[in-house]
């Protein structure tokens, strides 16, 4: 059991938070609001937000004005607070999902220092804000972040929890069903599930069924409850199928694959995953799981926090490997904890640099930097995938971080502890994520943004906007109105491709659509008619729009966008 911290520490936690927070403030925000919503996840889940705005329902979420009750609500809440106070703006809409990335590093300094030490606190926050997925997720508008975050929370709050005595225990043990119940209220059953499972193979292994009666359960669920009944009950009472869909079709069977869902991928697809999103600290996972397994499972009642740590690791690992359907940012929980177990590892071997193992993941980080310059170098000369030209000078610019990062890396002699070298780590990955964050919007190819802008100048009240067989999801964000979508709504293959067209089609029976989720026949029906229609449609479709019209009038293109109307065009 950890003591009670002496009250004379408490101006030294004080100020190492303000000091990190500051400085993570300052990084995490750098550029925030440089680039446009990417789309389909930022322009879905930030209309989501707005037409709660707009609509002033905070109870059913909605896209593009058709019911989306994939996820809960919570996030969207937060997200519409961003508007009401910024505004409609990248910058706003992305602040949140970064304070939620410095909130999970701050929580992973703070139990670090608690369950471990103070060096093992700092060294475990900074690894986790240089991680290039981690990063990378706290500057994109979707859940996954969010949701590890709040799991994270749960489960470093509970350990500290049961690893105390006295009131800390209680208040930590209270905090983690607060974020649990927040996490259900972001994402569903995933939310409770890895705190159930991680606790309980944590429980049954070190035999501590006393501990359930500690946990101060009653007093949990009672709070968990009042915070994420209300709006179940409320969404059902509004949507009568929620219930079913929510838990039984996105929760459970997504999960199982029972039915077709995105991005069939092999079992191994996290392992490549977890490496690169977690380099360069990465060069010392097989040290760090190699010497804890042996050392936890020989006394695992001595190492009750590594072992939980480790078995966070290992169960949400293969939790998210086992169903066909994944996603990059849905592995996201196990870095609080890879950090806290790197950190603790670096501060052990803190005055101990000259050792084997320390020199081994130099080497590997020393080659996989060198690979992942070469690979970058590649990518601007051969073409490899489509790259703007404009995103290749910052590309040469990572490389060549990556090659001076590793000669440096390789380069420290004898040095007396790991401060230079942890020094050298933090600065490559700090520099290559500041770069890849000031071109990363030369990434994104397929916003609507610039037409949208263009189309906001002429377009009128009483004029309908119109998506043809394509939806752009970042559209009616920038629009700030309904779009309507050209789609065969009927079509018996809908449920079994996951597109827009299903997302849509499953909530298309909440409420009465037919007014702008149309079928092509119902398009050139308004096409034809006297009111102004704008369409947006894809490169791959124009020649099948230009097939049925004899002239139309082209307002402007954006890669492969284009942007065309039945009548005139005048500037207002």
């Amino acid at each position: 059991m950890l003591p009670e911290k002496p009250l004379t520490s408490r101006n030294n936690w004080i100020t190492d938070i303000v000091v990190l927070s500051t400085l993570f403030l300052i990084f995490y925000t750098f550029c925030l609001g440089s680039y446009p919503l990417f789309v389909p996840d930022e322009g879905r889940y930030a209309e989501v937000a707005r037409e709660m705005v707009a609509s002033g329902d905070y109870i059913t979420p909605r896209v593009n004005g058709v019911a989306f009750l994939d996820k809960p609500a919570l996030y969207y809440w937060i997200q519409a607070a961003a508007i009401h106070i910024f505004g409609i703006n990248e910058w706003g809409l992305r602040l949140f999902p970064a304070l939620f990335g410095i909130l999970g590093c701050i929580v992973t300094y703070l139990c670090g220092r608690r369950l471990f030490d103070r060096r093992t606190g700092f060294i475990s926050a900074i690894i986790l804000a240089t991680t290039p997925l981690y990063f990378s997720g706290a500057h994109y508008i979707n859940l996954d972040l969010e949701v590890a975050v709040l799991i994270s929370c749960t489960l470093l709050f509970f350990i500290c929890g049961l690893q105390c005595t006295g009131k800390s225990r209680f208040y930590f043990l209270i905090t983690a069903y607060l974020f649990a119940a927040l996490a259900f209220l972001t994402k569903g059953l995933i939310g409770i599930a890895f705190p159930a499972m991680i606790g309980g193979a944590w429980i049954i292994l070190l035999n501590k069924w006393k501990e359930l009666l500690n946990i101060h359960l009653v007093k949990g669920l009672v709070l968990f409850i009042v915070i994420t009944l209300p709006w179940y009950i409320l969404v059902q009472k509004a949507n009568p199928e929620f219930l079913h869909y929510f838990f039984v079709t996105q929760q459970v069977s997504r999960f199982l694959s029972s039915g077709e869902f995105n991005n069939p991928t092999p079992i191994w697809f996290y392992l490549p995953i977890v490496l690169i999103g977690f380099f360069p600290w990465s060069g010392f996972i097989i040290q760090v799981m190699g010497k804890n397994i042996r050392r936890i499972w020989q006394a695992r009642h001595t190492y009750q926090t590594e072992l939980f740590l480790l078995l966070w690791t290992i169960i949400v690992f293969v939790f998210f490997s086992i169903p066909r359907s994944k996603t990059i940012t849905y592995i996201l929980p196990i870095f609080p904890p890879l950090a806290l177990l790197t950190g603790k590892y670096l501060s052990d071997m803190w005055n101990h640099a000259g050792q084997k193992s320390i020199f081994y993941s130099r080497i590997a980080i020393g080659i996989t930097g060198i690979l992942f310059a070469i690979a970058l170098l590649s990518l601007s000369h051969y073409h490899w995938i489509d790259l703007s030209g404009k995103f290749k000078p910052y590309l040469i610019c990572i490389a060549i971080a990556c090659i001076i990062g590793t000669l440096m890396t390789l380069s420290l002699r004898k040095p007396k502890n790991l401060m230079p070298l942890f020094i050298t780590l933090t600065a490559w990955s700090a520099i290559f994520l500041l770069i890849l964050i000031m071109g990363v919007k030369f990434l994104n190819q397929s916003s609507t943004k610039p037409l949208a802008a263009e189309l906001k100048k002429v377009i009128q009240p009483q004029d309908e906007v119109i998506n043809y067989f394509k939806f752009y999801q970042d559209l009616p964000m920038y629009l700030e109105r309904r779009i309507t979508l050209v789609a065969n709504w009927n079509s018996p293959d809908i449920p079994y491709n996951d597109n827009w067209v299903r997302e849509l089609w499953y909530g298309m029976p909440f409420q009465n659509t037919e007014d702008w989720l149309i079928n092509e026949d119902k398009f050139w029906e308004r096409w034809n008619s006297d009111k102004r229609v704008f369409v947006f449609l894809n490169e791959n479709y124009l020649d099948q729009f230009k097939a049925h019209v004899s002239k139309y009038y082209f307002l402007g293109s954006n890669k492969d966008i284009y942007l065309v109307s039945n009548k005139p065009a005048v500037s207002n």
